[in-house]
């Protein structure tokens, strides 16, 4: 049977967060595209980016709200959270204690908004505490396990209690191991490749960089630039200045899509991952060498 916890205020405030990073990121965009390219465009365009991931973030702990949910039978209690599933055997659960009963020796940590917890915390005894919750710590149920404690918040409460105690008297009928599963998608190794991510990093932030280098040159530069290999070279091609943009961009562009193709093959040719990642760092070495030698010569 699936109990939910009652998430319609944690879902109001999450959504108005939601759309306020939104609205701050439109923003920023309309700033970008109403600005002559520059030092100052560029700083907006970084507050952009920056912002980007933190919008990914939300969006990913505002799922985690919409689909948190508990799903209870003889065998286990199953806390569902976004992409993750703690899978409690109910031989394993020792008792379900009211949330202000128990003591915290460590405060909460993860993400947390009105109407929302999920993250971690210790008990006074020293038993980890994973919070998947829409009430605060006082309003939990606690589950209790010999290793591991568990706060939920089903919205009826005293039913769930009755239908817990129902469960384990009637007993299971197959064994459950306990676990914390991922879906499929958020269990690929890939996500906890840190080299892999770090190559990835790299290239990005040396494109930005780059792009950096030639905002705070873009004013002094001729509106026509000519592109030399090299100092003792004819040119070999004349480009707006404008134009400068193309090198970090190409740079950027080869990181998302290296990374992209990266995590598909990851799985099973690690190597090749790495490779992928690795290419868009060793690209960064050229561009950086042409862009410079441009710069100088104008």
């Amino acid at each position: 049977m699936f109990w939910k916890p009652a998430k319609t205020f944690g879902l109001v405030i999450g959504l108005f967060i939601l759309l306020t990073i939104g609205g701050v990121e439109a923003f920023l965009l309309r700033s970008i595209l109403a600005q002559d390219p520059g030092l100052s465009a560029y700083i907006t365009g970084l507050l952009l980016v920056l912002s980007v991931p933190l919008l990914g973030l939300w969006i990913y702990w505002y799922y985690g709200l919409a689909t948190m949910r508990y799903y209870l039978d003889r065998n286990a209690l199953v806390v569902a959270c976004g992409a993750t599933r703690h899978i409690i055997p109910l031989t394993a659960i020792q008792s379900i204690r009211p949330g202000a009963d128990v003591a915290l020796s460590e405060a909460f940590h993860g993400i947390g908004w009105p109407g929302c917890l999920m993250g971690a915390a210790r008990t006074r005894e020293g038993a980890e505490m994973v919070v998947c919750s829409t009430e605060p710590m006082d309003r939990q149920l606690i589950v209790v396990t010999e290793d591991r404690c568990y706060g939920i918040s089903p919205a009826q409460t005293e039913r769930f209690l009755e239908e817990w105690a129902a469960q384990q008297a009637l007993g299971p009928v197959r064994r459950v191991q306990h676990e914390t599963a991922h879906l499929p998608f958020a269990a690929l190794p890939v996500w906890r490749d840190r080299a892999f991510w770090a190559a990835l990093l790299v290239g990005l932030v040396a494109s930005v960089a780059l792009s950096g280098i030639i905002s705070g040159r873009y004013g002094a530069l001729p509106d026509r630039i000519a592109l030399h290999l090299n100092p003792q070279q004819a040119a070999f091609r004349i480009v707006a200045k404008a134009d400068m943009y193309l090198f970090p961009a190409i740079g950027i562009l080869m990181a998302l899509a290296n990374g992209a193709a990266g995590i598909v093959v990851h799985r099973r040719e690690r190597l090749a991952a790495h490779l992928l990642a690795a290419t868009s760092v060793g690209l960064q070495a050229p561009l950086w060498i042409v862009t410079l030698s441009v710069l100088g010569a104008g």
